[in-house]
C-alpha cells in the first residue's frame, strides 16, 4: 500500500510538471531570449525526500522562463539514470543537475554530455570524479560530524558512556560518496567519546520500501542492539504503527539518531523513538542549483565549485516549531 501511494505521488509530481511547462504564463514568458531546457534528476521518484527539492525548482523555473524536466526511476537505479541521461543528451537539454553515486558509468556519461556542450552538476549525491560543473548540497563530512556529537550527548546524558554499545548503521548504497561522507564523521565525531560497536551496516539500495523491511527484520533477529544510526531517512515515512520492531526496540530504551528532517520523521521523534535529526535544505538545492546552471548557461558565470547549503537540528526544544514549519507533503 506504502509503495502504491508513493507511485501515485510519483504520477503527480510528473502531471504537475507537465502542468507548469504548458501553462500560458510559461509560455508567454518571452522576455529571455533563450528557450531552456533544464534537467532534473533527484536519485528517484520513490523516495519523498526529494519533493521539496522539486517544488522549488519548479517555481525558480517559472521565475527564469526555462522549462525544467523532473525525471528518475521509482527506486534508485544507476543503470537506468543513466539511460536517462543519455535520452536527455539525444534530444539535446541545455544542462543536466543529477544526485548520482560516485562511480565510473557516471564519469563517463557526465563526460559524454560536457564534450557535447551539455553543462552537467550534481546536487544531494556527489560524483567529484566526474568532472562536473559544480555540486550544491550540504557538507556530508560535517553532517555526520554533527549527528555523532548529538548521540555523544544522548549517550553521556543516559551516563552510558562507559559502556560498549552495540551500533547498526542503516545507509542506502557503499559507493555514494555523500552517505559514506555521513558515515565517516559520524565515526570520527564518536570514535574518542563513546564506545560503539559498529555490528553490522545494512544497503537498503536507497529505497524506502526495502529500509522498513530491512530495520524491522533486523530488530527481530537483534533486539539487544544499542543504537541507531540512519544515514538518511528512508524508513521515517510511515507511521510507528507501521514500524512495530522499532516502535518496541525504541520503548525499551533503544537509542537513535538520523539524518533528514521532515515531518514524519518529526512525529517519530515526537512520539521518543528517535532521539535527534538533522535535516537538510532540499528546497536550496533545488532553486539555487537551477538558477547557478541557468545563470551559467547564459551568462557564462561560473559558479563556486561546492555551494553549501545549510542544516537543520530537531531535538526536544524546538520540535513543536519545526513541526509547525514542515508540513506534510500530500496537503502542500
Amino acid at each position: 500500500m506504502f509503495r502504491h501511494l508513493l507511485k501515485t505521488v510519483a504520477l503527480l509530481l510528473l502531471l504537475s510538471c507537465g502542468i507548469l511547462l504548458c501553462s500560458p504564463a510559461l509560455v508567454e514568458a518571452d522576455v529571455w531570449e533563450d528557450d531552456l531546457t533544464i534537467a532534473f534528476l533527484p536519485r528517484s521518484l520513490g523516495n519523498p525526500i526529494f519533493l521539496d527539492a522539486f517544488e522549488a525548482a519548479q517555481k525558480k523555473a517559472h521565475e527564469l522562463g526555462v522549462t525544467l524536466e523532473w525525471v528518475a526511476p521509482f527506486d534508485f537505479d544507476s543503470d537506468l539514470q543513466m539511460e536517462m541521461i543519455e535520452n536527455l543528451m539525444r534530444r539535446g537539454v541545455d544542462g543536466i543537475v543529477a544526485s548520482v553515486n560516485d562511480e565510473e558509468q557516471v564519469h563517463q556519461v557526465f563526460q559524454k554530455a560536457m564534450a557535447q556542450g551539455i553543462p552537467v552538476a550534481t546536487f544531494d549525491a556527489d560524483s567529484p570524479g566526474s568532472g562536473r560543473l559544480f555540486h550544491i548540497g550540504i557538507n556530508n563530512y560535517e553532517a555526520g560530524v554533527e549527528i555523532g556529537h548529538a548521540l555523544v550527548d544522548v549517550i553521556k546524558n543516559k551516563q552510558l558512556e562507559n559502556q560498549a554499545l552495540d551500533t547498526m548503521i542503516m545507509t542506502g548504497y557503499r559507493e555514494a560518496v555523500n552517505l559514506e561522507e555521513r558515515i565517516r564523521g559520524f565515526l570520527d565525531a564518536t570514535g574518542d567519546e563513546v564506545r560503539l560497536n559498529i555490528a553490522a551496516i545494512l544497503e537498503n539500495e536507497d529505497t524506502v520500501e526495502k529500509s522498513i523491511i530491512l530495520l524491522e527484520d533486523y530488530l527481530k533477529a537483534n533486539p539487544g542492539v544499542d543504537v541507531i544510526y540512519f544515514v538518511g531517512g528512508w524508513p521515517f515515512y510511515v507511521t510507528s504503527d507501521a514500524l512495530p520492531n522499532f516502535r518496541q526496540w525504541a520503548q525499551e530504551g533503544g537509542i537513535a539518531v538520523g539524518i533528514d528532517l521532515f515531518y514524519d520523521a518529526l512525529l517519530l521523534q515526537k512520539e521518543g523513538l528517535i532521539q535527534y535529526l538533522i535535516g537538510q535544505d532540499m528546497a536550496g538545492m533545488g532553486s539555487r542549483g537551477l538558477e547557478l546552471m541557468v545563470r551559467y548557461i547564459r551568462y557564462g558565470e561560473v559558479p563556486p565549485e561546492f555551494v553549501e547549503t545549510g542544516l537543520e537540528h530537531a531535538n526536544e526544544s524546538n520540535l513543536d516549531r519545526l513541526l509547525e514549519i514542515h508540513k506534510p507533503w500530500l496537503v502542500k
